[in-house]
């Protein structure tokens, strides 16, 4: 199994910063001041994933999105069955917010019904402090159930690896309780 290295918040931060500063660099030779950087959102030379097809209404595109992420860059739907569905929206003084679920599951020919799915849960954030024609793309990261850790879905891929971790430990659970026969 290919688990990522765990890091700290800190080191995190610091990398992120980092990133931004040489991602400055490169864009202050485009003339853009680093106001007009930040505001745009897509600062980061590394970026795996854009965010840029991600249009209004974001509940409709974001769904779109996702699916096609799944799909296509991460390509999860070779191994896993999976459902994506939108689960409403919140908003504060400076930002809207959609969620997202997406449920994954692997049946096979001697389970058809799968033993157990995973579940994972986007976030998308809209700001409204800027005016629109600055606003940029909006954010996105995405949560494994049972993980509290949200991933920049710009940054990190989500793999096949986590979810069947997700799934070996529910199956270990459910067989734990099946020895106790509580039920």
């Amino acid at each position: 199994m290919n688990i990522p290295e765990i890091k700290s918040y800190e080191e995190q931060a610091i990398d992120t910063v980092v990133s931004v500063i040489n991602a400055a660099k490169e864009k202050l030779g485009m003339r853009q001041t680093l106001r007009e950087l930040a505001t745009s959102r897509d600062f980061a030379s590394n970026v795996k994933l854009s965010l840029k097809p991600i249009k209004p209404p974001y509940a409709i595109s974001s769904e779109q999105f996702i699916n096609d992420t799944i799909e296509k860059h991460w390509k999860l739907g070779k191994t896993f069955k999976f459902f994506v569905r939108y689960m409403g929206g919140s908003r504060n003084e400076t930002s809207q917010y959609y969620y997202f679920e997406a449920i994954f599951s692997q049946p096979t020919v001697s389970y058809p019904i799968p033993q157990a799915t995973v579940s994972v849960f986007f976030t998308l954030q809209d700001k409204h402090i800027d005016p629109p024609e600055k606003r940029g793309v909006p954010m996105m990261w995405f949560r494994i159930e049972g993980h509290h850790t949200e991933h920049d879905m710009r940054q990190v891929a989500l793999t096949a690896d986590w979810i069947l971790a997700v799934i070996k430990m529910k199956i270990k659970l459910f067989a734990r309780i099946e020895a106790i026969r509580m039920f």
